[in-house]
């Protein structure tokens, strides 16, 4: 049996490499030069930086892939832990870390305000419920029938998960700055906290439980490992090339049989028993076409909303920044308001917050003798809302260098030495994602579970999705968990076909820390 794998990043290769080692045969198609999608690396003036995420929340999910070949993933690539997990600095220049005791943490808290701190157990609490059934129960599941997620609604509605992430934060916390430091996770899988629901309050349970990571020498290097793990096992890989058409065969229904792609200005072509997408569901449901579409799936094409788009710079300084943690968010006075803008606005925001990642903070691969290495990321408007970087690109990337130097980075645009950056049309023309958004569709209650993309097609047999826009979602677990999603369901659409590694259809489980080392 052979299946082919379009795209390398996160989703696209965990999904290759459970498939074969189901004993299928595996082919990826990737249409950039190297492997990752939004996980690739850049090379600029001689340094590597990592294109996109930097945290890594649920280790588990990649030591499994490893234990799949009876492998460990620690004899290929080795996780740090990040200490403080996050720097919050607020519009006021006070700062909170999010850190993993939970004693500490409300330390943290009390320092700007003590009446909070109280409750951040209770808090904790709700997100470990939200956790046990959002993950545990939900994370894995086969939301391709309606029926499917019926039975778990009532647990939903009683954990109160269908209200917004910020409204869920207020019942804890007055102090705006710390419900700021407790929605804001929304917005690392391209959620608006306003309107994204607070079944995504089990991040924080799940960074409480697994912690939060980074791989020694970068994403790049964990992403290098699993390519490395697929090829010693008989994966291929074809880059530079970009899937041209889709092929179905069968009446009245369709069965995918195969696929054309262009690489080097040539056609050509590779017949499959599956096709598993880790692109854009967007682009995948336009190239299956109006008729191998469902009613339900038409409809989700019309009405899909998309992330948010992200302008991501990297750069280098001319002296050290030590005192910068690895992971500090700066957040802007505006808050709702900015959300607006980012979410719906048609102009990009002269407020902007900021993720800033410093990686030599905990890797010391990264330290230099003359200066620092930094990625600054800022949610902008995506392209649909706003399209005007050709003439805007320098002016905001000036906005950014100013909220800097006087958040975190003092002094910063005399300290330059290289910059480079990338915009939403760099998520459009290079990672084809739609409007360029940075996190694919939108994480709200009305593209969440079955009313998100499927995992597999309704009407094409053997077409199934992986991936940042499908279930269950944006982030490196999201994507991760979708592979797991798509192997239970071809285990079961193939039982005949397949075979099964012991360790392959493995369940949710509660991480141990120390397995991440």
């Amino acid at each position: 049996m052979k299946a082919i794998v379009v795209g390398s990043g996160v989703g696209g290769i965990a999904s290759a490499l459970r498939l074969r080692s189901m004993g299928i045969d595996v082919e990826i198609l990737e249409s950039c030069p190297d492997a990752g999608g939004r996980a690739r690396t850049f090379s600029y003036g001689g340094h590597t930086f990592d294109a996109g995420p930097t945290v890594i929340t649920a280790p588990w999910l990649f030591d499994e892939l490893f234990e799949l070949f009876g492998e460990k993933r620690s004899d290929h690539i080795r996780f740090l832990p990040c200490d403080p997990w996050y720097r919050l600095i607020f519009h006021d220049l006070s700062s909170m870390d999010l850190v993993s005791s939970v004693e500490a943490q409300e330390a943290e808290i009390r320092k700007i305000s003590p009446e909070d701190a109280d409750n951040y157990q209770a808090y904790l609490d709700h997100c470990e419920a939200l956790y046990s059934v959002g993950y545990e129960q939900l994370g894995a599941a086969d939301f391709s029938r309606f029926s499917s997620m019926l039975s778990t609604l009532p647990h939903l509605l009683r954990l109160g998960a269908f209200r917004s992430l910020w409204r869920h934060t207020a019942r804890y916390f007055k102090d705006k700055r710390v419900r700021q430091a407790f929605s804001l996770q929304t917005l690392l899988v391209g959620g608006n906290p306003l309107n994204t629901t607070a079944i995504y309050g089990l991040i924080h349970a799940m960074e409480r439980r697994g912690g939060i990571w980074f791989a020694k020498g970068g994403t790049g290097a964990l992403i290098k490992a699993l390519i490395e793990l697929g090829k010693r096992h008989g994966i291929k890989v074809h880059y530079n090339s970009t899937v041209s058409a889709l092929h179905t065969s069968g009446k009245p229904g369709h069965t995918v049989n195969g696929i054309s792609y262009i690489k080097k200005g040539e056609e050509s072509s590779l017949s499959t028993d599956l096709l598993v997408w880790g692109g854009d569901p967007i682009k995948a449901y336009q190239m299956a076409g109006t008729r191998r579409l469902s009613l339900v799936e038409r409809g989700r094409l019309k009405t899909v909303h998309s992330s948010m788009g992200l302008y991501v710079m990297y750069f280098k300084t001319k002296r050290p920044y030590s005192e910068v943690a690895h992971h500090s968010i700066i957040l802007s006075k505006r808050w709702e308001g900015l959300l607006h803008q980012v979410f719906s606005g048609k102009t990009l925001p002269h407020d902007p917050s900021l993720y800033l990642h410093r990686p030599a903070a905990t890797d010391p691969g990264f330290q230099l003798s003359n200066g620092d290495l930094f990625y600054v990321l800022a949610p902008v408007p995506h392209l649909g809302n706003f399209n005007g970087w050709e003439e805007q690109q320098k002016s905001f990337q000036k906005t950014v260098v100013s909220v800097l130097e006087e958040s975190a980075l003092p002094n910063l645009s005399s300290e330059l030495a290289l910059v480079e950056s990338i915009d939403p049309r760099y998520f459009k023309h290079m990672l084809h994602s739609h409007l360029g958004a940075g996190f694919s569709i939108a994480p709200r209650l009305s593209q969440s579970a079955w009313f998100r993309f499927h995992n597999k097609m309704d009407k094409v047999k053997g077409m199934y999705l992986c991936g940042a826009g499908v279930h269950p979602g944006g982030g490196l677990p999201g994507v991760a968990t979708s592979a797991k999603v798509i192997q239970k369901m071809i285990t079961d659409d193939f039982q005949e076909s397949v075979s099964t590694h012991p360790n392959s259809l493995q369940t949710q489980k509660t991480p141990d820390k120390e397995r991440a080392a």
